[in-house]
């Protein structure tokens, strides 16, 4: 996969990119180029700007296969029956992590993580294995981390890649910090996202590896 092709904010294109493992996947839905405020989706207006440079480089990091939605017309993960959701199933994927981004209005936490049902504490867990690192990270201390199911707001619960029984899903929730570049004409997230995003390394590396 070309890193241009998650600037570009005139192409609705799915991009897939296979590498050496399968068994964990991430996806990245909603993703759009920084400045893209809306996506040609009825059903899911708002882009989640600049998550797929946060899902390809964990992806990258650990050699996991990867499917980034960009710009895309469909909301890819309120059905199974998908392009996004057929890629998933196809690779017999036992865990996915899925990145989003929210606008810091309604979530509770800046990062909120959810695996779509009350009774998934796993996603607590992978919290935890998040904040372990992140809580000795200076410019990342002030960054709350939540999967208690119970308290976020972003619960993930019409999300039919994240409520399946047919893998292990973590829904992960960005705020605006932790993907959009602070300098003005910048494109790509700023370097804290991507210390969050060694975090998030670790906590797959320590729950699904």
């Amino acid at each position: 996969m070309k890193t241009d092709l998650l600037e570009l904010d005139s192409y609705s294109l799915l991009l897939f990119k296979r590498r050496k493992y399968s068994n964990i996947v991430v996806g990245v839905p909603h993703h759009a180029p920084v400045g893209v405020k809306k996506l040609p989706c009825p059903e899911h207006e708002d882009a989640d700007e600049n998550a797929g440079f946060i899902g390809q480089y964990v992806a990258e990091a650990l050699e996991l296969c990867s499917v980034i939605a960009c710009n895309y017309p469909i909301d890819v993960n309120k059905s199974m029956s998908t392009d996004y959701a057929t890629i998933i199933a196809g690779l017999k994927a036992k865990y996915l992590i899925e990145i989003h981004g929210h606008g810091n209005k309604l979530a509770k936490f800046n990062v909120e993580i959810s695996s779509g049902k009350k009774d998934r504490t796993i996603s607590a867990d992978f919290a935890n294995a998040i904040l372990e690192k992140s809580s000795r990270i200076g410019d990342l201390k002030n960054i709350s981390v939540s999967g208690d199911f119970q308290n976020i707001h972003f619960k993930a619960t019409n999300s039919e890649t994240i409520t399946t029984d047919s893998w292990i899903p973590f829904h992960i929730e960005l705020p605006p910090e932790l993907r959009i570049p602070i300098r003005a004409g910048s494109i790509r997230p700023p370097a804290v996202a991507y210390y969050f995003a060694d975090c998030v390394v670790t906590a797959i590396k320590k729950i699904c590896i």
